[in-house]
């Protein structure tokens, strides 16, 4: 269908022309080539500066320093060595950064928005890439402007331009003071119209500014968790370049070093500022997050477009969802039979003839349908409420002939002025035929209907009380079936008409049905099984918000919008305690957030679609547009979803817990190795003076960096609760498995001698330990296997050999132990024979059981409290048993989808009560780190017919990362 000229006329600010009528395809494929794509290009980094900045930092710094050591020290084979580990590191770096950048340049393509555009006279969504001068564009409530457009016809819109102008307060186009000229960027608050596009691109107003700062767009921000691990790793840093001063000097002066053996003493040095860099994190932790952005992107259909949100969605500890499209299916369908007819006076008003209908309840019904197709946009079959008109519509007219048809017959819309979040309605002026008079037609909120002062005065440019509201008793009548219709699952569309100049009258209302989604239920149960409380923060009627969380199993006791504008700890109390809110304000919504986070100190996620949900978007840590969100809380989000419905945040939620324990795990074991190597290092030269060459060091570290790499794409448990990254307990787990690894190291030097490794006289003779060449090759030897087993104890949440590593990531370990024990055997001096190696096999196996154990006894102090893991094998199970139903299309029978979802709901509380009766394994600790069951982290008590959730606080010790700060005072 073409898009409608039948609204508001071009005002005195410039005639209507014939560029009304659009573009063709031809006309648009010419001025493309001519003007180029509607998008800012993209500023590609020089291969050259990817290359140069892969030697750039701190850590490649350390090793380009020893590098330079090492030759002045004359020893070439380790300066040789560095140097190619130095270019190893770097060409791993440069390789996966181009990975990440193809795999997150692929996920931007995804994001690009679409828009109403009229080509060759059709309505058709075209991406606004397409978009050329001269298009005519549709711009509604949430748009952002994709070009600089004018202004053709319709409402007069009113344009948030803060992004541009920094002003807060609004604009109204056209008007005399600014004209009709819309900039991009800006964002569309209320109102519709349609829009001819006259600048695109880097010509736009914004477009240049937006090129300039592109080249700052295509470094990746670094989250705070990198942040405070790179502290943590330049701390012991620094901690051993004091440590390799310490060396020289202890080397040099107490043990006649600089006379005896100065390049010696130097290579020592050299080798403890080696030991403490873990060059490869960075990468890894880059690596990750990219590889998890993916899959986030193509298994769980949610695009991130911030890094930090992968680290936020794992602490999330409060979801507040929006109900319509998120919870339910948006799919409304009118239930025709239940249509609501008030006063046949309000009737005779609109049609004086239409009393002559044989069937006058039929009649009025129809004529109510009838005004409320006039209050409507035909062009808006994708939108929730003109869609579900529009649907009935064509229903009736199929269903009871011709009679409906007719009527419409009689009147013309002439203008329309489109849905406001905040008068709640819209309103149309209609032309009656037969006598050319104008009525007035409006349909939306049934309080705002019938009275538009009710809840305060509102923007709307016309204002009225219906006339039935001054009968005795007809306010009551209508609330009372509106109360009825919404507690049967039923929102209530109101319409009313009136003579223009003359009294509205309330003629009934209008039920429609907006099912929850078949595996919504399911979802929220898996979020509070999970540690994350979810809460219904809607604008629709409070009963039908009460009746639609009663259906999926959320907590009932919601409350009205205006209960969180209380203020101070009373009203933070009450949204802690509520299990919701309905008919709120975009304000509200904001407020919740706000209050979780500032109170509370909660991570909080919100999820929407309108440009109502934008300001709550984000306030939140984990503001998530569900699918076909708008421009503006697309633009305000952390997260958007390309599927329909909340199991795409489960998703999210379980694959960002992953991606924290793959971080947690990796980081915890280089910082244990270091603090290991270190630690271990020193003692030897310190206490034994034993002095390890630098070559077995340089490739120890060498070997520790790759081998290490495919952690990033690591099998992962998720865990059943919020994660935090907490850095005390960060350090303290490192420090736990590198102080038991260098504990377990010096055991077995201490016991060389005594038959592990052959050809070492016992100490007792030769008066000090082994500090031969055959004795250093020993050392190597059980370090390097010792510290690629450890990857096996850090990233297991129990005892390793319960948890299987990823092929790719034992294998990589494999390897590394197998060319470091051939080189122990063939390459080096004075090598070892095979039954050595096979004891230091045996004695690394045996220590790697006892480091475990002492991580167990760590974990058992300070984590047994906490919930278990994620059983994605039962939910897998779960998903096969559900029953998946189309949602693509309306439900034909409301009634029946009704009965539906509530012995849907019945047959789950079942299933959940049954599998939380299960018995708890008395090996649960061991295979996964925690004792208590994941059933047990959220409770649904029942109390005056209203369910509450009681959830147990996260505790928090350390140093925690949670971002506390209100997105609106957050520096940028």
């Amino acid at each position: 269908m073409a898009l409608s000229a039948k609204l508001v006329p071009n005002d005195a600010l410039g005639a209507l022309g014939a560029e009304r009528d659009g573009l063709t395809s031809a006309e648009a494929a010419k001025r493309i080539e001519e003007y180029g794509p509607n998008e800012i290009p993209v500023i590609e980094t020089p291969i050259w500066k990817m290359i140069l900045s892969q030697f750039v930092g701190t850590m490649p710094v350390m090793l380009e320093v020893s590098c330079v050591i090492s030759a002045a020290a004359g020893d070439w084979p380790d300066f040789f060595v560095i140097l190619a580990m130095v270019l190893v590191n770097a060409a791993l770096g440069f390789r996966e950064e181009m990975k990440a950048k193809n795999a997150l340049a692929e996920l931007t393509n995804q994001m690009e928005s679409s828009i109403p555009c009229l080509r060759d006279g059709q309505t058709q969504s075209l991406p606004v890439s397409k978009l050329v001068p001269g298009d005519v564009i549709h711009l509604r409530g949430g748009a952002l402007t994709p070009a600089d457009v004018e202004w053709l016809e319709g409402d007069v819109l009113t344009i948030d331009t803060a992004a541009l102008t920094g002003e807060p307060l609004p604009r109204k186009y056209p008007s005399e003071e600014y004209g009709k000229l819309i900039l991009s960027g800006t964002t569309v608050k209320s109102g519709e119209a349609y829009c001819v596009v006259r600048l695109t691109g880097t010509n736009t107003e914004i477009g240049q500014g937006q090129a300039d700062i592109m080249a700052d767009r295509q470094t990746a921000a670094v989250s705070v968790f990198e942040q405070r691990v790179m502290v943590v790793v330049n701390i012991i840093i620094s901690l051993a370049v004091l440590d390799a001063i310490c060396i020289v000097l202890v080397q040099g002066l107490v043990r006649n070093g600089f006379d005896e053996d100065f390049k010696g003493t130097l290579l020592t040095a050299l080798s403890i500022l080696i030991a403490a860099v873990p060059i490869a994190l960075p990468l890894v932790l880059q690596v990750t997050m990219a590889i998890g952005a993916y899959r986030m992107a193509t298994d769980h259909h949610a695009i991130v477009t911030r890094m930090s949100a992968l680290q936020d969605i794992a602490s999330m500890d409060f979801l507040c969802s929006d109900k319509t499209g998120t919870l339910t299916t948006a799919k409304m369908s009118i239930n025709l039979e239940k249509i609501w007819t008030a006063k046949k006076e309000g009737f005779n008003a609109v049609d004086p003839y239409l009393y002559r209908a044989p069937n006058q309840e039929l009649a009025q019904q129809q004529m109510l349908l009838v005004m409320g197709i006039l209050a409507s946009n035909p062009d808006k079959k994708d939108d929730a409420i003109d869609g579900a008109l529009l649907r009935a519509w064509d229903k009736m007219k199929q269903e009871q002939g011709d009679a409906p048809g007719k009527m419409k017959e009689g009147y013309e819309q002439l203008d329309l002025t489109g849905f406001n979040p905040e008068v709640k309605r819209t309103v149309a002026t209609v032309k009656r035929l037969y006598d050319d008079r104008k009525l007035i037609v409006a349909k939306g909120l049934c309080s705002k209907v019938m009275d538009t002062s009710s809840g305060g005065q509102d923007s709307g440019k016309l204002q009225w009380t219906c006339e039935e509201c001054k009968e005795e008793g007809f306010l009551e009548m209508v609330q009372k079936t509106d109360q009825e219709l919404s507690s049967a699952g039923y929102k209530t569309i109101a319409v009313a008409a009136g003579i223009e100049g003359e009294g509205m009258h309330f003629l009934g209302l209008l039920p429609m049905i907006d099912p929850p989604r078949y595996d919504t239920a399911i979802t929220v149960r898996r979020l509070m099984d999970a540690g994350v409380e979810v809460k219904m923060i809607t604008g629709d009627h409070l009963n039908i918000a009460i009746e639609t969380a009663r259906m999926v199993g959320m907590a009932t006791n919601i409350l009205p919008g205006e209960a969180t504008r209380e203020g101070g700890h009373t009203g933070d109390e009450t949204i802690r305690q509520s299990g919701g809110f309905a008919q709120v304000l975009p304000r509200d919504k904001r407020e919740c957030v706000l209050a979780l986070q500032r109170s509370y100190e909660l991570v909080v996620g919100m999820t929407g679609d309108g440009v109502n949900d934008a300001p709550a978007l984000s306030a939140a840590q984990c503001g998530i547009a569900v699918e076909d969100a708008t421009d503006a809380a697309k633009n305000a989000a952390a997260m958007i979803l390309t599927t329909e419905g909340l199991s795409a945040v489960f998703g999210a939620v379980v694959e960002s817990r992953k991606i924290f324990a793959r971080l947690f795990s990796y980081v915890s074991y280089r910082l244990a190795a270091t603090i290991q190597i270190l630690l271990y290092l020193s003692i030897l030269v310190y206490v034994f003076d034993c002095t390890l060459d630098p070559l077995y060091v340089i490739l120890l570290a060498l070997f520790n960096d790759v081998t290490m790499i495919p952690v990033a794409e690591d099998r992962q448990t998720a865990a059943a609760e919020p994660q935090h990254a907490m850095i005390g307990h960060l350090i303290g787990f490192s420090m736990t498995l590198g102080v038991f690894q260098s504990v377990a190291s010096i055991i077995f030097y201490l016991c060389m001698d005594m038959g592990l490794v052959k050809g070492i006289e016992s100490h007792t003779k030769t008066g000090h330990y082994p500090t031969s060449v055959h004795a250093q090759n020993a050392i190597w030897l059980q370090v390097s296997i010792a510290a690629e087993f450890l990857i096996f104890s850090a990233r297991s949440p129990g005892l390793f050999f319960f948890s299987r590593p990823s092929t790719e990531l034992f294998i990589s370990t494999m390897l590394g132990n197998v060319l470091s024990t051939l080189l122990a055997v063939y390459a080096f001096p004075e090598p070892l024979d095979a039954q050595e190696c096979l004891i230091v096999w045996a004695y690394d196996l045996c220590a790697l059981l006892a480091v475990d154990l002492a991580k167990m006894v760590y974990k058992f102090i300070h984590e047994a409290g906490d919930a278990g893991i994620i059983d994605e094998y039962e939910l897998a199970l779960e998903d096969e048993s559900l029953k998946k139903e189309d949602e693509s299309q309306p439900p034909v029978d409301p009634e029946a989808k009704l009965r539906s979802v509530r012995e849907s709901m019945k047959m789950m509380q079942q299933n959940s009560m049954r599998l939380s009766q299960k018995g708890r394994s008395s090996m649960k600790f061991f295979a996964t780190g925690q004792q208590r069951s994941s059933r047990i982290m959220s409770q649904s008590s029942s109390m005056a017919n209203k369910s509450f959730t009681k959830m147990r606080s996260s505790m928090v010790y350390g140093d925690d990362l949670r971002k506390r700060t209100p997105a609106s005072i957050r520096f940028k």
